[in-house]
């Protein structure tokens, strides 16, 4: 119901046009809302119209048949048309007085009077605001007194100047409620307008618009809800789309149990004598036509019901106007003076709690300050107060980082605020081998750098570049143990950096280089080495002997013997190094000496190894290979042609490969077998009627070519 559009009536309009004079009519009733903006018909329609003009001279059947069609429109018109406009007047006043009361009423000032006063049933909720209010002044006085205190004696660290105990001038309190609106804090969300309208106060059921609904018209009694009839201006713009459209009137008749139904339904047909329009010489000038007369009825009822509906939508529209205002305005006063009372309500039992709150706060505000400015400044007279902001740890190496087993000393500043000198000692936790630090003299209001000796040891077990959570603790007479914690990097003094395999797949080769880093500023304390084993059970060793501080060494490895076939089709070979500082062994780095382009090296691999006559059964082997992937990738290369595959092919690869060397008369028949071998492939390039297509001349050629430029 929330979207009405505006009524418009141009067609409506056009249809009087030509009968009747249709003017805009100005009402004087109770009604006192916003123009209705609609041009009301006040004059009827001449009856029977319709059929004089049509059928005056036609047959009493279809005259009769014409009749009743325009007698059914003119009662559809009265009872449908004007059934609408009695409610659409009702609901626009409804609506207006609904609208207009609430607003008068939603601030009345007797109302909200009325809701301050049940206040009286929340003074439990009320007692609350000075409870938190004497409670936060309490803790803020106190807090603020106290940080004084303390700002006094961290003042005077290091001037030589005894703080002062007079308390002086006390600040103003500094309030602030935690609750913007309490009443929805403690007592719940309070009803929104928009709640209070969707929940009526009465049952509208009685509303009496619909006392003499026209169901058999109309359909089921819509459902009523305030909200639905609540506009933000006022107003509400009903709809004539469906019922004043003639050919949605006459479905509605059709399909309702209508009275006069079972005399339609008896409408037959009449036949009448029609004039031929320029008959053949001979031929009769008249001729025979049946009517059907329920299609006389149906155009009848079509065409009049358009002059009918707005006159008596007009008539209705008024009659209701003001009794829906009136009704509105009752409910409106109803929902605008429950809407203040509560209203009212909130907005006392907020005030009221929001001053509790502040006199509450306030009234406690400065003893609590003066107390936490006194108690504080007794306790920093009477006791040390020692503090450590941080520290530095110190390695015995004294080469940059911290390693696993070194020893560690620590270095810091620590501040006693208090008025009282004391002494204490230090120690580590997170460390092996933990120790207490000789006496450290605390002087007071003084700060005092300390180095300590060797107080205990990085794990051995830590592993490299772990970060080690070291806490330091100072504990003391007078005062307190506590504990300051920091984060230590550990790391071996020369680590794995990184390991690269360059492999050579044609040849069964590959280079390994793997590099490490002294990451102190030392030399290395022993000599660095690499061990590197192969899955195949190989290993091999080199000695890169003393790094020097913040240096890098990289240990070289040549491999070879490797099958080609192992590292171009297969999951390759395994490799992994490890480093070893001294006799420990500090790290390792892996990786796989494998084929980076698998078809360019078989293909490279087959020309390097047919030269060589004690490798012919690995040749024999590579052969094969080149052949299952030469044939395999036939079905692909007929759709997409090698031309545009380029260098991606098995047999393109092969050529290149044959081309880039000089071939001794080895690997020219290595060359002739590969060619023979493939040879009966090139059937796979013919179409379904046995034409040779382009790759297949292709593939010829190029066979052609591994044979030494002739037919295998």
């Amino acid at each position: 119901m929330k979207n009405h559009s505006p009524l418009s009536i141009a067609i409506l309009t056009l249809l009087f046009a030509q009968q009747v004079f249709a003017q805009s009519v100005t009402y004087s009733g109770y009604y006192n809302g916003p123009r209705v903006d609609v041009n009301f018909i006040q004059t009827p329609p001449a009856q029977y119209q319709e059929c004089r003009e049509k059928y005056i001279n036609s047959t009493a059947r279809i005259y009769s048949a014409c009749s009743f069609g325009v007698d059914e429109a003119r009662r559809m018109a009265e009872r449908f048309g004007g059934g609408k406009g009695r409610i659409e007047g009702y609901l626009r006043g409804f609506s207006w007085g609904l609208y207009s009361s609430v607003q008068s009423n939603r601030s009345n000032a007797d109302a909200m009077s009325l809701g301050a006063a049940l206040n009286a049933d929340l003074l439990g909720r009320i007692d609350r605001a000075s409870q938190e209010g004497s409670s936060r002044g309490k803790n803020a006085g106190e807090t603020r007194g106290a940080s004084e205190a303390r700002k006094r004696f961290t003042s005077a660290l290091d001037s030589g100047m005894s703080p002062i105990e007079e308390i002086g001038a006390i600040p103003p309190s500094a309030f602030s409620s935690r609750y913007s609106d309490p009443y929805s804090s403690l007592i719940g969300k309070p009803q929104s307008l928009e709640d209070m309208l969707k929940q009526p106060v009465e049952d509208l059921s009685q509303i009496r618009v619909y006392d003499s609904y026209d169901s058999v018209f109309l359909g089921d009694v819509p459902r009523f809800n305030l909200f639905d009839y609540y506009f933000s201006d006022g107003t509400y713009r009903f709809e004539m789309a469906r019922w004043v459209e003639p050919q949605a009137a006459i479905q509605q008749w059709l399909n309702r149990p209508i009275d006069t139904k079972p005399q339609y339904e008896a409408l037959g047909t009449d036949t009448v004598q029609v004039t031929v329009q320029n008959p053949k010489p001979g031929e009769p000038a008249t001729r025979t036509e049946t009517i059907q007369l329920k299609e006389i009825f149906r155009k009848s009822f079509v065409n009049a019901y358009g002059w009918y509906v707005n006159y008596y939508f007009s008539q209705n529209f008024y009659t209701q106007l003001d009794l829906g205002q009136r009704v509105g305005e009752s409910i409106g006063k109803q929902v605008g003076l429950r809407y203040a009372r509560e209203s009212g309500q909130v907005k006392s039992f907020n005030e009221k709690f929001q001053r509790d709150e502040r006199a509450a706060y306030e009234a406690v505000f400065t003893n609590a300050y003066r107390n936490g400015f006194l108690n504080t400044f007794r306790d920093y007279a009477s006791n040390p107060k020692p503090e450590v902001d941080g520290f530095d740890i110190i390695g015995e190496l004294d080469d940059g980082i911290l390693q696993p087993g070194e020893r560690i000393a620590v270095a810091f500043r620590i501040k006693n605020y208090g008025k009282i000198a004391t002494s204490g000692s230090a120690y580590l936790e997170g460390v092996q081998n933990p120790l207490s630090s000789k006496e450290i003299q605390i002087p007071a209001l003084s700060s005092t750098l300390v180095r300590t000796d060797y107080i205990g040891t990085i794990s051995t077990s830590v592993q490299n570049s772990a970060n080690l959570n070291i806490g330091l603790t100072v504990s003391g007479k007078g005062f307190g143990a506590f504990t300051v914690l920091q984060n230590a990097r550990v790391m071996r003094q020369v680590t794995p950096l990184a390991i690269e395999i360059k492999t050579l797949a044609p040849t069964g080769q590959a280079i390994v280089s793997y590099s490490v880093k002294n990451h102190s500023r030392l030399n290395s304390s022993a000599s660095v080495r690499v061990v590197l084993r192969d899955s195949l059970g190989r290993t091999l060793e080199e000695n890169l002997g003393l790094i020097g501080g913040n240096q890098t060494a990289t240990a070289q490895f040549q491999l070879d013997g490797y099958s080609p076939l192992d590292l171009i089709r297969g999951s390759g070979i395994i490799v992994r190094g490890q480093m070893f500082l001294g006799d420990l062994v500090v790290g390792e780095l892996g990786g796989t000496v494998i084929s980076q382009d698998p078809v360019a090296d078989l293909a490279r691999a087959f020309a390097i190894q047919s030269q060589d006559a004690t490798r012919s059964d690995l040749v024999r082997a590579l052969q094969t290979e080149l052949v299952d992937r030469i044939t395999g990738e036939t079905a692909n290369i007929e759709r997409k042609g090698y031309e545009r595959q380029g260098d991606s092919t098995y047999l393109q690869q092969t050529l290149n490969a044959y081309r880039s060397r000089t071939q001794n008369a080895l690997a020219r028949e290595s060359y002739a077998s590969l060619a023979r071998a493939l040879w009966p492939a090139r059937k796979a390039f013919t179409n379904f009627i046995g034409i040779k297509s382009c790759n297949r001349k292709f593939f010829e050629s190029a066979v052609k070519e591994l044979n030494g430029g002739k037919k295998p």
